[in-house]
């Protein structure tokens, strides 16, 4: 009773004598509105207590657990809009991952609220794909959802929990708020790269792609890497160069919860909507946007159903066989190479225990990044392979010809505590007997004004899908480069007609062709 009173009474001051009784001893705290701290921080059934003679506390109020008492007086439909968002329930990356792990049977399965359960989950089920799939989601996935708090993780991945995870943006040196006690409106682009980094589309806006894992790759030596993991700098997006934010064509609280896919979901702003398109121009012309021409030969009608990215994309992702290793036993010196996998935990993990007799070490915990419970045994990451160029076609679920990436290509391995090995480098299964992997349509944000040459895509056996080879005749140098068909309905790989058409040289390919040797100034080289 005496802990209810002495929240009301603090809840109940005036304005002023509220300030100034939290002020006395935070002096530098500020709001970004004209409410009292207690109006945020205090409730009856806050839990937090700083200190013995402290009232209880509400840390972070902007957590999905206060939205009904805390947020929705001043944004109900800010936040009836989120809870409808693809940030909101990650439906994407976990519905496809139970439907690849055979977890369910079909791909929409579960509801916007599929994760809470999720915070339950306290470790491995039982020794078998089942088992680790909910282990997979919860302590390695989800470490980028809106409810996980980030705050110390490594250099570009800080970010808070709730709606400070966009709208507070975090210092990522110290972790602390970049401007002060205060909500931004307009996101940052630094506050979505802390979670669309490690070679997610946001990442190659920027040029960012990530460097192999092993450590003959830190570039440069002894420095600190960026979203946990060394990166290239590859070509930026062309916008990203025009000063161009996320979201100025992404907006944050969009409800797309009955889109016909989740990934490379359709930004709020289209390629049309500023250059125009097959069907006519923009319907407000700026001067400094360049206008789609149909006096480009790309841009005959041949190529209606291509999307703008499927050429001007300039590279794409292709990260082949991601190998995910669970491993819950002290065995830390195999992995002395690989600090540097894109996870802040694991790099902690590795640099601690390496550092201290073998004797000492302490078998692998990682925490339950939803719940922040900790958990037996910590999943290590790497990859067959990793490539940018030459990106692969194939077909989205709106019907356009799009980039297309392996997402994901799983090889799942689990040794427990007394180092038995339940799981050996595991392909998932999926409910119908087939292999639980995935090629995804996307969007990449690597545009270029001028779209790649006509033979990125024509006479280009990878390009058509037939895996990384000189000639159509010759093998597949891996077959893991050998796509599978989307798992997304209406997307799918190019047929086999589609495939010869766009490997021959067809009379009229040559002389479009020949068109755009034309454009491109080929004549210059005859003067």
């Amino acid at each position: 009773m005496k802990k209810i009173i002495a929240v009301l009474f603090l809840m109940l001051l005036p304005l002023s004598a509220a300030e100034n009784t939290c002020q006395s001893c935070h002096p530098n705290e500020r709001g970004s509105c004209n409410l009292t701290c207690g109006q945020c921080h205090l409730s009856p059934v806050a839990e937090v207590k700083p200190t013995a003679d402290h009232p209880a506390i509400i840390p972070n109020p902007s957590t999905e657990r206060w939205w009904d008492e805390k947020c929705v007086q001043c944004h109900q439909q800010q936040v009836a809009s989120f809870r409808k968002s693809l940030h909101f329930s990650n439906r994407g990356m976990i519905d496809q991952t139970l439907f690849l792990f055979g977890q369910s049977d079909r791909l929409f399965s579960t509801s916007p609220e599929a994760w809470k359960a999720l915070r339950a989950v306290k470790g491995v089920e039982t020794p078998d794909m089942s088992g680790v799939v909910n282990y997979l989601l919860a302590g390695k996935c989800l470490s980028c959802h809106f409810a996980a708090d980030t705050e110390d993780d490594v250099l570009g991945r800080k970010h808070a929990a709730g709606c400070a995870s966009c709208h507070v943006a975090l210092d990522q040196q110290t972790g602390k708020p970049l401007h002060g006690h205060r909500f931004q409106k307009k996101i940052e682009d630094e506050v979505c790269l802390t979670c669309h980094s490690g070679n997610r589309v946001g990442a190659d806006y920027y040029g960012y792609f990530e460097h192999d894992y092993h450590n003959q790759y830190n570039m440069p030596y002894g420095s600190k890497p960026r979203f946990g993991a060394f990166q290239h700098r590859l070509q930026s997006d062309v916008h990203q160069q025009a000063g161009m934010q996320c979201v100025d064509c992404h907006q944050e609280h969009v409800a797309r919860s009955n889109a016909p896919r989740f990934e490379g979901e359709q930004p709020d702003v289209r390629c049309v909507d500023c250059h125009g398109g097959f069907d006519g121009s923009p319907a407000q012309k700026q001067d400094s946007v360049p206008l789609f021409s149909r006096q480009t030969v790309a841009h005959q009608d041949f190529h209606r159903k291509v999307r703008c990215s499927a050429c001007h994309a300039r590279w794409s992702f292709q990260d082949y066989g991601l190998h995910l290793f669970l491993d819950q036993s002290a065995h830390y010196e195999m992995w002395e190479d690989y600090i540097w996998q894109g996870d802040g935990e694991v790099a902690r993990l590795l640099q601690q225990q390496l550092a201290i007799n073998p004797q000492q070490r302490v078998k692998a915990r990682s925490t339950n990044k939803l719940s922040g419970e900790k958990m037996a045994g910590v999943w290590y990451k790497g990859w067959t392979f990793r490539r940018w160029e030459t990106p692969v076609l194939g077909w989205d679920a709106y019907g356009k010809v799009s980039v297309i990436r392996p997402l994901y290509q799983y090889f799942i391995t689990f040794v427990d505590s007394l180092d038995r090995v339940w799981i050996d480098s595991q392909k998932p299964r999926r409910r119908d007997g087939k292999v639980g992997w995935n090629w995804d349509a996307y969007a990449p944000h690597t545009i270029g004004k001028k779209g790649r040459t006509c033979e990125s895509c024509h006479l280009n056996v990878k390009a058509v899908g037939l895996g990384i080879r000189h000639h159509a005749q010759d093998s597949a140098a891996h077959a893991i480069t050998l796509p599978v068909q989307p798992v997304l309905p209406g997307s799918r790989l190019l047929n086999a007609a589609e495939r010869e058409r766009l490997l021959k040289k067809s009379k009229a390919y040559k002389i479009w062709r020949s068109r755009a040797f034309l454009q491109e100034g080929a004549q210059r080289l005859f003067k």
